[in-house]
This record gives structure tokens, C-alpha cells and sequence, in this order.
């Protein structure tokens, strides 16, 4: 005892030497050794003493915020990192974990090493698992929360298990009336001999409440214009139904959703309880109802990056019931990125589109808490090479508030009704056909500058193609991921699905009128899943899957209009092709010289039109922090569209990888990703055959992730 006394001073007396000591040594390098079940980066994690950021990061950091300073060791850190390594180890079940620590100081190149060596020993495992106090609940209760009440035998033992489950039983029990449950710290016992621990965990519950009176006070430069009943429906919680912390929250992001407060509350008055009642108080500060507000236009819709200003007029509160309506337009760049890869092309390749539109939107519909908007719209696009556009029409939308049990987190359904004008510009179509003669094995007709003057002028003015649908639809979303905005575990699942102009076919069909357009459906399913290899919530491996079809069960799915068909390549799709590039080979330029003008038109549009009918596409990507608010990303994209499901064939997949960017702001990640092809279905020439800057890069600018 007394020879351990002994070392114990002595290395303290080791440790303030150091310490003390003028020279100061970098702290470069911290190594971790015996660690088999959990990886360096998740200790380094928990430790007090960092490594020192690289020579870059130091540099950036002398004139900017991003970056950092030069770490120095410092060896009175060292007791208090194996303090927390231990308890990070008992936390996970590793109770007999030891841990030594050694540094090596180099005064040479002033810089230091720290090794932790690790003997983890064996894990203990939960022997028993025992909750009181849920007794006198209702059955039903007890039934649902039997789950939470055990736990595996054969699991390893971990705080975040216990921890876990006392957070699901609190919070059914408080969305279920038990206002002031409560639970004493759990009584952890380890059996060090079998390596077992039993766990016991007691709840008071308390009374069960009901909500007896709901309260309100308003304030706020537009008090005048919000009654306390409009409060009182907007959070949706009546006297005599039972308390609930889930209601309450529910009830608070509605009021937040119409926009009319710049605070609000919902709280159960505690003081106020009497018996098994307790009232509820609402307070909101009400703003101004009218509101002017330009915004800056920094999205990713499209599958390409959109750059533009916008201006928005807003009345509140438009004729009661929370209601507002919307004036606004905008004006946008888009795929900024192509315009920097080609600067001399800044005639054809600087484009964007216009957007002016009219929304309704209130809170309620039917007396239910259906978030309803019906909004009208023109949009004039303007492509850099093929055709301009313009599209106008209305669109009708219900998002429905789901209850907590449900699996989905979302549901959205809408009805549009849609024009939409393509005129073509004759450059592109002559470049399509040429292309197709050569794609067929004609390159004597695609050279032939004679039959390409004889084409040129038969063709009039401006060729256009013109469609109506009208089109339901609905959105299903589930995300079951740890984290909404840097997910590095769980899942997410999105479902679109479409039908088009079925109603104007049965209306055509009543009233004896013809009806010439398609008639299809749209499925387009996504699902995303974050695998936590990395045991760090900095860093994230994330896997995407995609897949679209879209079935045409009357008419010609030719005549489908280009905004409705499915697309790929782009920021947030196959990044090693720009947006919308990846689209089927058109074979319909079957022209002879006998053709008259209409039917010349028809052909040559009918060709033109690009988009698949078949969307198969996916990624792998690896997200990790650099330092700070700096991150990387390397990615392996592929996928590609068809004309059906039928034409798929796996030598038909474009393949990209990459490498991009991050910025992580403190409300979006902004990125830049670098997309090489590796694998091109349609150019099969030799990588080393092909130009690097021209053929095989192709850089996207973000904002978010790319799934």
C-alpha cells in the first residue's frame, strides 16, 4: 500500500513538473490502443485534452473564424481524461475496465504524444430489470408500456438503455394525464462475479388530470385583431379532456404556424390544481398583420441550385379564422454552377426563371385541423439551350395533422390543374435530329448541311407544344432518423403518388366530349437509412435508394408534358451529370422530304420532348468534420432513366463518384460537390480518352444535403 502511495506522488510530482515548466509542446498526436469495441474517434470524443489542428486549419484561423488556434499539451489533464474514459467505459457496461496513460514529449520539434492504453475487460449484461409503481393504472396502460418494463437478458447493460426507457414511460405517462409524474434515479446493482446487473426503477405517478378551464392572455401591437377564441381553437385542447404534454406541444407549434404571434405558450397552471383538474393558460404576443418581406432565393428544388431574390406581401389574420393570403414573385439564376464551369457560352447558358403566384392558406378546413392552402401561379422558364416555357394554373393542398400513433409523421394531399407551353428553339431540334441520325447509323444524313437548310426552312416560327392536366396527388413521409437536419443513425421513406386528368376524362365522358390527353399514374418511392459506424455525431454514412415509374393507361405517354416525366442528374441526384441530363435516347426523327408542316412540327417535337417514364437511381456518401464548422464528403452516385421499366438493363446505370464540401451554418449546410464519371452508358469511350475539365467533371453548388 504504502510502495502505491508512493507511485501515485511520484507521478503527480511528474505531472506538475511538466506542467510548470516553461517550454511549451503541441499536443499532435492522441492514440488509443486495446480499444476493440469502440473506436478511437468516439473516445477522442469524450476526452478533455483535443489534438491540435493541422498546419491549414492554424493558417485559416489567424484572419477567420474558421479553423482553429494551436492545442499545447497539458498533463493535468491527463487524471481527468482517464476519469472520463472510465466512466464512458461503465456507462456501456465495461465495469472492469482499466485504463494507463503515457506521453512522450519531443523538445526538438516542441511537439507531444499522448497514449491511452485501454484493457476493457469482459461487458456485464442485465440480469433483472424491475419498475414499480405503475400498479393502479389503467390496464390498457400497463399492456402498452409491458415493452419498457423489461429488458433482454442477453443485451449488454448501458446507461442509454435505462435512461431510455424511464424517458418513454415518463412521457406516455404525461401524455395520458399524469401532469406531475415522477421516478427516483434508478437503483443500478452489479454482480462483478457473474457480470450482471440488476436494475430497479420506481415511478410516483400522482393524480390523473383533466383540463378544467382554458385561460388567455393576449398581447402584442396586434391584440385587437385576435380574439380569445380564435386562441383557443388554434391550439385544439378542450375542458374535460384529459392532460397532455404531447397536446400542449401540438397545440403550440399551431400557433407558431399561422404566423400571427412572435410568442406564444400553452402551460398546465400547476398552483392553480384542484382535486384532479388543473386549467390551462395560453399566452400569445400578437405582431402586425400586414407584413412586406424580401427573401433571398437559396434552394436546391429541381434538382438544381437556385439563386435569386424575392418579394412577399402578406395579410394576417384574412377575414378571421387565422386565415392569410400571399402576393409574391421571384426572380432566380439556376445551376449557377454551369454558368461558372462555361463562361464563354454566358448568352445560352445564364438562366433561370420568373414566379408570380397568389396564396391562401388557414389553419382549419371543416372544423379540423387540416392546414389547407389553394394558390395561383405563372412561371416563365427560360433553359439555356433547348426551349423556353411557361406554366400557370392553381393548385389546391391539405396537410393533415396525424395522430402520435401513427407510423407516417407526414401526409399531404393536393389537386392542380396545370397549362403548360414548351417553345423550342430550332437550333436544338436540328442538334437533336443530327444526333439521332448519328445515334441510328446515318452520319451521312446528319452531315448533310443541305437537308439540314431544306429542314431549317421548312420550319415556320416558334414551334410549341402545349399540354393541360389536372392532377391528385399525395405525399407520405416517415422519418425515423436521430437527428432532422445531421442524421447519423435511423432511416427515412417517402412515397409520392400521382394520378392524372382521370376527373376532366370523366367529365369528358358525361358530358359526350372528347378527350385526347393521357391518362397515367405516378409512383415515385425514396428511402434513405444512416448506418452509425463512425460513433460520432460528426460524422455519418448515408445510403439512398430511388425509384419512379410512371404507368400510362390511356393515350399516348408521349404526349405526357416535360414537367410531369422523371428526371436524373443534378445536385441531389447522379452528380457526376448536370441537371436533367440523364434522360432516355429519343429515336423519333423518322423525316422525309414529303412531310407537310404540321406533320414536320409534330415529329420534331414529339423527339424533342426528353424525360423517362422509369427512374432507377441511388448513393452511398460518407459525411465527416474537418474541424469546426468545415466537413467533407465522398460519394458514389449512380442511376439513370428509361422510356418503361421494361428497357432497364444494368449496363445502362451512369455511375459518378466525388468528393464535395461542407459548410454547416447554423441553419443549413451550405456545399460544393466535384462529380467525375466513371461510368458513362452512353459515351463508352476509355476514361484516358476523354477530356478531364469537358467530358468527366461536373461540380454542383448546394444548400442542404444532398439527401
Amino acid at each position: 500500500m504504502k510502495l502505491r502511495y508512493f507511485y501515485i506522488f511520484f507521478l503527480f510530482i511528474s505531472l506538475s513538473a511538466v506542467a510548470q515548466s516553461g517550454k511549451k509542446f503541441e499536443l499532435t498526436n492522441i492514440r488509443f490502443k486495446g480499444n476493440t469495441n469502440f473506436s478511437s474517434a468516439a473516445l477522442s470524443s469524450v476526452i478533455i485534452s483535443k489534438e491540435s489542428p493541422n498546419w491549414l486549419s492554424q493558417f485559416f484561423n489567424k484572419f477567420s473564424s474558421i479553423g482553429g488556434k494551436a492545442i499545447y499539451f497539458d498533463s493535468l489533464l491527463i487524471p481527468l481524461d482517464l476519469n472520463a474514459l472510465k466512466s464512458f467505459y461503465q456507462s456501456k457496461g465495461f465495469f472492469k475496465v482499466k485504463i494507463k496513460s503515457e506521453y512522450n514529449l519531443d523538445t526538438a520539434a516542441g511537439t507531444a504524444s499522448l497514449l491511452y492504453t485501454v484493457n476493457e475487460s469482459i461487458p456485464s449484461y442485465f440480469k433483472s430489470f424491475v419498475v414499480k409503481g405503475l400498479e393502479w393504472i389503467a390496464p390498457e396502460f400497463q399492456e402498452t408500456l409491458s415493452g419498457e418494463m423489461r429488458a433482454d437478458t442477453g443485451t449488454v447493460y448501458e446507461d442509454a438503455i435505462v435512461e431510455d426507457k424511464k424517458n418513454r414511460i415518463l412521457n406516455f405517462l404525461r401524455d395520458h394525464g399524469y401532469m406531475l409524474v415522477k421516478v427516483n434515479r434508478p437503483d443500478v446493482t452489479i454482480d462483478t462475479m457473474k457480470n450482471k446487473i440488476s436494475v430497479y426503477m420506481k415511478f410516483d405517478t400522482g393524480n390523473r388530470y383533466k383540463i378544467s378551464d382554458i385561460k388567455t392572455k393576449r398581447t402584442g401591437k396586434g391584440v385587437e385583431y385576435v380574439d380569445d377564441a380564435l386562441l383557443k381553437e388554434l391550439v385544439g385542447i378542450s375542458p374535460g379532456s384529459w392532460y397532455s404534454n404531447y397536446d400542449i406541444q401540438r397545440g403550440t407549434v399551431r400557433l407558431f404556424r399561422t404566423n400571427l404571434f412572435t410568442s406564444a405558450s400553452v402551460n398546465g397552471i400547476i398552483a392553480d390544481t384542484s382535486g384532479s383538474n388543473v386549467p390551462l393558460d395560453i399566452t400569445a404576443e400578437i405582431g402586425l398583420m400586414h407584413e412586406l418581406s424580401p427573401e433571398i432565393i437559396v434552394n436546391n428544388e429541381d434538382n438544381t441550385f437556385n439563386l435569386g431574390l424575392g418579394l412577399n406581401l402578406t395579410k394576417k389574420n384574412f377575414f378571421g379564422d387565422a386565415r392569410k393570403i400571399t402576393v409574391g414573385t421571384s426572380v432566380a439564376a439556376q445551376n449557377v454552377s454551369e454558368f461558372i464551369k462555361h463562361p464563354s457560352f454566358a448568352d445560352s447558358t445564364f438562366y433561370g426563371y420568373a414566379d408570380a403566384r397568389i396564396t391562401i392558406e388557414q389553419p382549419f378546413l371543416f372544423g379540423e385541423p387540416i392546414n389547407s392552402k389553394l394558390e395561383t401561379y405563372a412561371t416563365t422558364q427560360k433553359r439555356k439551350d433547348e426551349y423556353n416555357s411557361l406554366l400557370y394554373g392553381a393548385k389546391f393542398s391539405f396537410d393533415f395533422e396525424l395522430p402520435q400513433i401513427t407510423y407516417f409523421n407526414s401526409f399531404n394531399t393536393y389537386f392542380n390543374i396545370e397549362r403548360t407551353e414548351y417553345t423550342y428553339k430550332k437550333e436544338y431540334l436540328i442538334k437533336l435530329m443530327r444526333d439521332s441520325y448519328l445515334y441510328q447509323g446515318y452520319p451521312q444524313i446528319a452531315a448533310d448541311s443541305l437537308a439540314v437548310d431544306k429542314l431549317n426552312n421548312k420550319l415556320g416560327g416558334k414551334l410549341v407544344s402545349a399540354n393541360t392536366n389536372a392532377t391528385i396527388g399525395a405525399n407520405l413521409g416517415a422519418i425515423k432518423t436521430n437527428d432532422l437536419f445531421f442524421p447519423t443513425s435511423g432511416y427515412s421513406l417517402s412515397l409520392l403518388i400521382e394520378d392524372a386528368n382521370s376527373i376532366p376524362y370523366l367529365f369528358s365522358k358525361l358530358s359526350g366530349s372528347d378527350f385526347s390527353r393521357p391518362l397515367f399514374f405516378k409512383a415515385v418511392a425514396t428511402t434513405s437509412f444512416y448506418l452509425p459506424v463512425f460513433d460520432s455525431k460528426t460524422d455519418a454514412l448515408g445510403i439512398k435508394f430511388k425509384v419512379g415509374q410512371i404507368f400510362t393507361y390511356r393515350g399516348d405517354k408521349a404526349n405526357i408534358s416535360l414537367n410531369q416525366r422523371l428526371y436524373a442528374g443534378g445536385s441531389n441526384s447522379v452528380r457526376g451529370w448536370a441537371t436533367r441530363q440523364l434522360v432516355p435516347r429519343n429515336e423519333e426523327f423518322n423525316l422525309n422530304e414529303n412531310l407537310n408542316q404540321e406533320d414536320l412540327e409534330a415529329i420534331l417535337i414529339r423527339g424533342a420532348t426528353t424525360g423517362g417514364f422509369f427512374l432507377f437511381e441511388g448513393s452511398v456518401e460518407t459525411r465527416n468534420r474537418l474541424f469546426g464548422r468545415i466537413g467533407t464528403a465522398l460519394f458514389l452516385d449512380y442511376g439513370n432513366t428509361f422510356n418503361s421499366a421494361k428497357e432497364f438493363r444494368y449496363d445502362a446505370i451512369a455511375v459518378a463518384a466525388g468528393f464535395g464540401l461542407r459548410y454547416y451554418s447554423d441553419f443549413a449546410p451550405f456545399r460544393i460537390d466535384f462529380g467525375f464519371k466513371l461510368y458513362d452508358p452512353n459515351d463508352r469511350r476509355p476514361i484516358s480518352s476523354k477530356e478531364f475539365w469537358k467530358d468527366l467533371l461536373q461540380f454542383h453548388i448546394g444548400i442542404g444535403e444532398a439527401f
